[in-house]
């Protein structure tokens, strides 16, 4: 372990309420280790059995649905800081929900989630994790939200919105692709990428690749509670 990693784990929000003097004790009874994934490389199976949760170090983790059919879709991407599969390592069942894999070279530091309940500092630890299942519920809400608007104007605009506000900008970057995106607002990829392009020609918002501006006052950010939303989605790089 070096002081990175430990500025990651402080970043998630598990040692939250655990004094900086305790937190190599911590790392060592929860069995903590990092583990390195080149892009693509999947971390965790759809409804694998597990154990261990784990947070960003470097890089990106893509969590996927994956459907009998064949198809999938983008659920979230996580961040440097931000944690994967601790709601299924919680879970009855202890199964992954999600496809989880490598997007691009990189790092995530796994703890045992049972030791939790083992460890010198169990109450504090579990304080740091209701936290975090709290602010999963409330990305969730927001998600929903997006996704109530039937057009796809509506949910490109929510969700720019949403992140606008989030990062207190009308510019942002996103860490994900076109077809990230339409998978991500359950719409098509081509209709999606014409109707940015008509938004652009409108004036109601500029990119270059991966990078939005709001631009009309149409497009305004909502005032949000932004409490919580560490992850909202993790697909943005804030400026």
């Amino acid at each position: 372990m070096d002081k990175s990693h430990l500025q990651s784990v402080a970043m998630s929000g598990l040692f939250k309420y655990i004094d900086a003097d305790f937190h190599q004790q911590v790392w060592d009874e929860l069995c903590m280790a990092p583990h390195n994934y080149v892009s693509d490389e999947t971390i965790y199976h759809q409804d694998e059995i597990i154990t261990r949760a784990a947070i960003v170090h470097k890089g990106i983790v893509k969590g996927e649905r994956l459907h009998a059919e064949g198809s999938s879709h983008l659920a979230y991407v996580y961040r440097r800081g931000e944690i994967f599969a601790f709601e299924g390592a919680l879970s009855g069942k202890r199964t992954s929900p999600l496809q989880l894999s490598a997007q691009g070279d990189t790092t995530a530091i796994f703890f045992d989630i049972q030791k939790v309940f083992n460890s010198s500092f169990e109450r504090e630890l579990l304080s740091g994790l209701m936290e975090l299942l709290a602010n999963d519920d409330i990305k969730k809400l927001y998600r929903i939200e997006i996704l109530s608007r039937r057009s796809i104007r509506g949910r490109i605009m929510a969700h720019f919105k949403f992140l606008a506000s989030r990062y207190a900008s009308n510019t942002f970057s996103l860490d994900m692709n076109r077809e990230q995106l339409a998978q991500y607002l359950c719409v098509n990829r081509s209709a999606l990428s014409n109707e940015l392009n008509v938004m652009k020609r409108e004036g109601i918002i500029d990119f270059n690749k991966n990078t939005f501006t709001l631009l009309s006052e149409d497009a305004h950010p909502v005032i949000l509670n932004t409490e919580g939303m560490h992850s909202f989605d993790g697909f943005l790089q804030k400026k």
